[in-house]
């Protein structure tokens, strides 16, 4: 739920300034999933406290951290997000009595993997089907971790296969020198932000238009903005309403330069609600 909320200044390390404008409030709860080593703590540790230790303890049970983010969404309202960050214990027993427990309510998960690792990717994925079961299709983010290390070619293919079958862009981050650790938190705080802003099945013309140009072949952020005349932030919500209602998919996802992601959309040949046909390919 978003609040009408005040200017005060946040106070984490690195949040942004309070704008003019006035601030609605929301919550979230993110959860930090995967294979323990592969830098979870020392992620959220970065991104809260702006600190890294080469010091590895095994996190046991969940620690929870707090930050304060203003996100300016695409109908150029500014909401400032309270995030609860989950640091969860990397393994996990189907057989525990809590098994799981730590994902539900999550409204975002950002999952983890090591780089340098291919066998971190497996039990990565058994951490996002069991965040599908417990809280559903929340935005879901898929962190490449410790990246100032060498990476292994296996590990960040099938990384990248997870993050295509989840629907989930792929970061390139290391904990220990901050890349992309900003951005990978805060491009899933307003990906939340935004879900819970607009109607999950209500459309246009602009994205009648969106998908067939999808169905033709496949469309980057940066094509839609073009052919629709519509800013960044603004076809970006669209693009992922339509996929979060079956109408487009990931039919590409790759990195850029800097580690973030590159995506195209697909059409998935799946009607509009009240189409009496399919949308052609």
């Amino acid at each position: 739920m978003i609040r009408p909320g005040t200017n005060g200044t946040p106070t984490t390390p690195g949040a942004l300034p309070s704008p003019a404008r006035p601030v609605e409030e929301m919550k979230a709860k993110v959860v930090l999933a995967g294979a323990p080593g592969v830098g979870k703590t020392s992620l959220v540790q970065r991104y809260v406290l702006g600190q890294f230790s080469e010091n590895y303890l095994r996190t046991l049970g969940a620690v929870v951290y707090k930050r304060k983010v203003n996100v300016e969404v695409w109908t150029g309202r500014i909401v400032r997000v309270t995030m609860t960050l989950w640091d969860t214990m990397g393994e996990q027993r189907s057989n525990a009595p809590f098994h799981d427990v730590d994902l539900f309510g999550a409204q975002g998960v950002l999952g983890v993997c090591d780089i340098t690792d291919a066998n971190s990717v497996p039990p990565l994925r058994g951490r996002l089907v069991a965040a599908l079961q417990a809280s559903g299709d929340v935005p879901v983010h898929l962190l490449m971790n410790k990246s100032d290390l060498a990476a292994d070619d296996d590990a960040r293919a099938a990384a990248i296969g997870a993050g295509l079958d989840r629907g989930a862009p792929c970061y390139l981050t290391s904990a220990k020198a901050g890349d992309n650790v900003v951005a990978a938190f805060e491009d899933l705080a307003r990906r939340i932000v935004e879900r819970s802003l607009l109607p999950p099945a209500t459309f246009d013309g602009v994205d009648r238009r969106i998908v067939a140009a999808c169905a033709s072949r496949p469309r980057s952020l940066e094509a839609v903005c073009r052919e629709e005349r519509i800013p960044v932030l603004f076809a970006e919500a669209r693009l992922e309403r339509l996929r979060r209602n079956g109408l487009l998919m990931y039919a590409t996802l790759a990195l850029d330069e800097a580690g973030r992601p590159r995506l195209s959309y697909g059409a998935t040949g799946n009607s509009f609600p009240g189409a009496a046909v399919p949308v052609v390919r």
